[in-house]
Formats: structure tokens, sequence, C-alpha cells
């Protein structure tokens, strides 16, 4: 079965032709998001990526079929939220 991945940020692969953002994946017919996870060499650690089956959220077992369309988007962790950054401001004040 042939699946196609589209990797997301830091997941993106570096090639002589640029970085290489979507692929094909060969896997044989029984193969899961897992497998194709260990295809790739990613390995997720707990929730560190998000895994996305024609646009649902996925598990790693989860059986591929042909034609799939897979994301793989790594959890990104962001700055203070906006009460917590008005709260540092405030705290700074004379």
């Amino acid at each position: 079965m042939r699946v196609t991945v589209h990797l997301h940020t830091t997941l993106q692969r570096q090639t002589p032709q640029g970085m290489l953002r979507r692929l094909e994946v060969d896997l044989p017919a029984a193969g899961t998001l897992g497998d194709l996870l260990r295809h790739l060499e990613i390995a997720p650690v707990g929730d560190a990526i998000l895994l996305v089956v024609n646009g649902k959220q996925a598990e790693a077992a989860r059986p591929l079929a042909d034609g799939d369309e897979i994301h793989l988007i790594p959890a990104l962790s962001g700055g203070l939220s906006q009460s917590a950054s008005h709260f540092r401001a405030e705290r700074r004040a004379p």
C-alpha cells in the first residue's frame, strides 16, 4: 500500500534538493501508523507528535489503508499566556 505523509515543522527532512515536507511511502498491506513511524525512524515520546490520518487524530496502532493522508505534527510549546505575561509585567513595576 502507498500512503502520503506530510511532515510538519521540525520533522521535515533536509535533502540536497531542499526541505522535504511531503513524501509517498510504501508499506506492507497490514501496516499501521506505528509501522510508518518506525519506517521513517521517528520515535514519538508520549504526546510529542500529533498523529493525524485523513483529517482525524489517530493512535500509533491504527491500521493504514492505501491512499491514506498522514500528517505528523510535533507538539509545540509556546510562551506565557496573556494573563501570565501581564502578571509578570505588573510584578516588575515599582
